[in-house]
């Protein structure tokens, strides 16, 4: 077991495929901003997972949190953590109200068909095991009536994930002006001014308004070359002449590790696009949480809201 003395109080809680990882990128490159982990971490959702974190994950599996570095922490007054699945979890919410009274919270949005589509590209670009193309998801979800049902890892990603309503108003009602929620199209119209309502809030410097800030995590593919496919999947007669020759796990990971990675790189790739027939059948499904998205001032405090809307 490890301990720290300290824990996160800037919590990006997603959803998943909302600009969260660069929000992160950007926030963390403030000197008043610490991050310890690499990437995410889920460690208020740590424990047998409430939900299916993806179509190969149930509900039930073992999440287990990254070990945190401190060695470079410098007494930062931030220490933000980004765990896009944190929305959806009710033992991260009570941990926080019970345990984090001075942690404050960010939640992204997105449109829910968008970002059912999102993640299915990120599942296909990430997921080794993962075969399912986007058309045959497309028949899960309507064969499932567009209900989400969390004892089905396979069309829950894209059935549970993009209802972010009730979750959103859950936090908003426990922890009101501790929050602030930001649809993914302010970040895209204006990332410099909603960055700097971010840093406002936190009582930070602003950014100078010509800052250029770069994306990360956008839309990809797994690579199809042969030479990719060899690294994520070697042959099993050289994994298991490799744990003959090298029996300690640790050593082959830090060998290995480095020389497969390219193999697991996504490459560039555009989505398919939908008929505008299945558009609107899949808009029809998730009109409540396209309503919430596209009439967020009447259902939330609008000091709580960051928004920039795309200017002519």
């Amino acid at each position: 077991m490890h301990r720290y003395n300290h824990t996160p109080n800037l919590l990006l809680i997603g959803g998943p495929k909302t600009g969260t990882t660069s929000l992160l990128k950007w926030l963390r490159s403030n000197n008043s901003i610490y991050h310890p982990w690499p990437n995410e971490s889920h460690f208020l959702m740590a424990g047998a997972a409430e939900f299916p974190t993806a179509p190969i994950h149930p509900k039930g599996v073992m999440i287990i949190s990254p070990e945190p570095s401190f060695q470079n922490y410098r007494n930062e007054p931030w220490i933000i953590d980004k765990s896009a699945f944190h929305l959806y979890s009710e033992q991260a919410l009570r941990t926080v109200e019970e345990n984090m009274p001075d942690a404050k919270i960010i939640i992204t949005l997105r449109n829910p068909v968008d970002l059912m589509l999102s993640m299915h590209q990120e599942h296909s670009k990430r997921l080794v095991e993962y075969k399912t193309s986007q058309e045959e998801m497309l028949g899960k979800i309507k064969n499932a009536g567009f209900e989400a049902n969390i004892d089905d890892p396979e069309t829950w990603s894209f059935l549970g994930f993009p209802r972010m309503k009730a979750s959103t108003l859950n936090w908003v009602e426990k922890f009101g002006n501790r929050v602030r929620i930001i649809p993914l199209e302010s970040i895209k119209n204006d990332s410099v001014a909603t960055m700097n309502d971010i840093l406002s809030w936190l009582d930070l410097e602003p950014l100078p308004m010509d800052t250029q800030l770069p994306k990360y995590n956008e839309g990809g593919d797994m690579n199809s070359a042969k030479w990719a496919k060899f690294l994520r999947e070697p042959p099993r007669s050289i994994v298991n002449f490799m744990k003959i020759f090298i029996p300690s796990q640790k050593l082959r990971k830090f060998i290995f590790d480095p020389l497969r990675k390219p193999g697991f790189n996504p490459k560039k790739a555009s989505r398919p696009e939908l008929n505008l027939e299945l558009r609107k059948e899949l808009e029809n499904a998730f009109k409540d949480e396209i309503d919430f998205l596209e009439n967020i001032e009447s259902y939330v405090d609008s000091e709580l809201l960051i928004i920039h809307r795309q200017t002519d």
